[in-house]
Formats: C-alpha cells, sequence, structure tokens
C-alpha cells in the first residue's frame, strides 16, 4: 500500500515536469498560464467539487458528520493560531504569509489525500476521510483564500472583509452542492457527467500551471529557504502533531477514524495555491516553491507517519 501511495507522488511529479518541458519548447504564448489559473478556479475547479459532493456524500450522512468533524475543525482552528504566531514570530514577510498560513493547516485531499486514503484503508474508511474533506474544503475556500485575498505586498490595504474572496466560485459550489444533497434535488445524469468531465480538468491543468510557472521563473526558484522550511515543518510536524494531540485528548477510540484524521492532516498543501498567490499578486515563486517541494517531502514524510500509526 506504501508502495501505491508513493507511486501516485511519483504520477504528480511527471505531470509537474511535463509542463515545465511544454513551456520550455514554447508550446505556450504569453499569458496562456493566467488562462489555465482563471480555468481552473472559475470553472474546473468548482465543477470538481460540485461532483465530489454528489459522489461521497449522502443525506444521512451529513447529520451524522457532525460529532466526527470536530476533531479535524478543532485541530484546523488550533493550526490557524499556531501558523500565524509562526508568521510573526519568524517575521516572514508580506506575500508569503498567506500561503505559509496555508501550507500549514490545508491539504490537497481531492487529489492526493482520496487516493491515498483508499489504498492504506480502503472503501471503508470513506466516511472519515468525508468528514476531513468537508472541512478542509471549508477551510480552504474561507479562511484559507481571505488570507491569501489580503497579503498582497503591493501594499494596498482593504476596508473590511473582502466578501468577493469568501464568496468564491469554489465555495459557492460547495454550499450549492450540499443544498442538494440535503434537500435530495435530482440531477440529471448528463449534467452530471458533464460537470465531471470539466472537474476532472482540475489536476492536470494545475500540475502543469506549476511546471509551467517552475520553467518561466526558471529551477534556481526551487530551493529550501528558511521560510520553506518553516512552511515544510507546520505541513509534515506542526499541524499532524495537533492533531494527534487532539484525537488524544478528544478521546477518539475509532482506530479507522484516528488513522485516516492523522495521515490527511500530513497530505501536501493544495496543488492550486501557486494560482491564488498570482490571483493576490503574491509571491508566486514561494507559493510554486511550496507546493513542489512538500510533494518531494512527502516522499519521505508519509513513511514515516505510516510507521508511527503502525506503532500506536
Amino acid at each position: 500500500m506504501i508502495i501505491q501511495a508513493l507511486s501516485s507522488l511519483v504520477t504528480i511529479l511527471a505531470v509537474i515536469t511535463l509542463g515545465y518541458l511544454l513551456q520550455a519548447k514554447g508550446w505556450f504564448q504569453k499569458g496562456f498560464s493566467k488562462s489555465i489559473a482563471d480555468l481552473i478556479l472559475k470553472i474546473a475547479l468548482p465543477a470538481s467539487i460540485f461532483v465530489s459532493v454528489l459522489k461521497f456524500i449522502t443525506k444521512e450522512q451529513l447529520v451524522s458528520f457532525f460529532g466526527a468533524s470536530l476533531y479535524p475543525l478543532i485541530t484546523v482552528i488550533l493550526g490557524y493560531i499556531v501558523a500565524w504566531g509562526t508568521v510573526v514570530l519568524f517575521k516572514v514577510p508580506v506575500g508569503r504569509r498567506g500561503v505559509m498560513l496555508n501550507t500549514f493547516v490545508n491539504a490537497n485531499t481531492v487529489f492526493m489525500g482520496l487516493p491515498l486514503n483508499l489504498s492504506l484503508f480502503g472503501e471503508e474508511a470513506m466516511p472519515y476521510f468525508l468528514v476531513y474533506y468537508v472541512i478542509n474544503t471549508l477551510s480552504i475556500f474561507t479562511v484559507g483564500t481571505y488570507v491569501v485575498a489580503i497579503d498582497r505586498p503591493d501594499g494596498t490595504k482593504n476596508k473590511g472583509i473582502e466578501w468577493k474572496s469568501l464568496c468564491s466560485p469554489p465555495l459557492i459550489a460547495f454550499l450549492v452542492a450540499l443544498g442538494v444533497v440535503a434537500f435530495g434535488i435530482p440531477i440529471p445524469s448528463f449534467a452530471q457527467n458533464s460537470i465531471s468531465i470539466v472537474g476532472s480538468l482540475v489536476t492536470p491543468l494545475s500540475l502543469m500551471y506549476i511546471g509551467i510557472n517552475l520553467q518561466q521563473s526558471g529551477l534556481g526558484t526551487l530551493r529550501i529557504d528558511r521560510d520553506t522550511v518553516l512552511a515544510l515543518a507546520g505541513r509534515f510536524v506542526i499541524f499532524p502533531i495537533i492533531m494527534v494531540l487532539v484525537l488524544l485528548v478528544g478521546g477518539a477510540d475509532n482506530p479507522l477514524l484516528k488513522e485516516t484524521f492523522i495521515i490527511q492532516s500530513t497530505i501536501p498543501t493544495l496543488v492550486i495555491m501557486p494560482i491564488l498567490a498570482a490571483e493576490a499578486k503574491g509571491d508566486v515563486d514561494f507559493a510554486t516553491n511550496v507546493v513542489t517541494m512538500t510533494t518531494i517531502a512527502y516522499l519521505a514524510a508519509l513513511p514515516l507517519w505510516s510507521l508511527f500509526l503502525f506503532l500506536i
């Protein structure tokens, strides 16, 4: 199972490499990466989230989710607090702060967490994965997108809450999908299939976007500096430890629940991070660096956390 999980990571790196090589060959015109970003954030990602909710969440599960959701919810809240403390303590520069907060707390649950969870724990763990997925998705498209949107190195000030960033297309799609499930609204199969096809564009385009941006910036931007080390520590050490402590204090006694939540808390950060940073005119190179480095570092982090689960 570990080999299958590591194989999925290698696949991700392969698609990133493809984007890099195609950009190096001059396949893409200037501004193409911006078009990809718009397509992902405004069309493909909302479609993917909508279909995922309809596929994996039932009306009955919505009620039973509440109790189990407290574990990841509390962990996410504590994670943001610790992440913000880290940003302040180490004086992380403006333009990187939103990326840092997201890297600490938010994971690539759909495109890496789901196949990994199925590989390690099977279909019987799907209810617990969905609990984590719901909390993670809400975190990304509320607090996550907001902290990136207000983290502007150009000094632009925001007046009050930036409702545009809170009411993002992905979050709207998520809430609409929950409403469809809650009220049992039927969706024609042809519509679901069409939306699913559009949603399937997210993973390859997001990974190719990273490769394109890497080539445009130069591989010299891919480095392990202080802020990258902080981000890696937050994603693979600090946040998972917070999850473990919350489960211990909360008295969680379901082994499958604990294993799922702990593994999901170690998943690399979301691949759309560079796109969010670009929208906010933040440090896209840093965001690209963090996404790539967390994916590479997970080749070592996953076996270590799997060993931890085996020992406990």
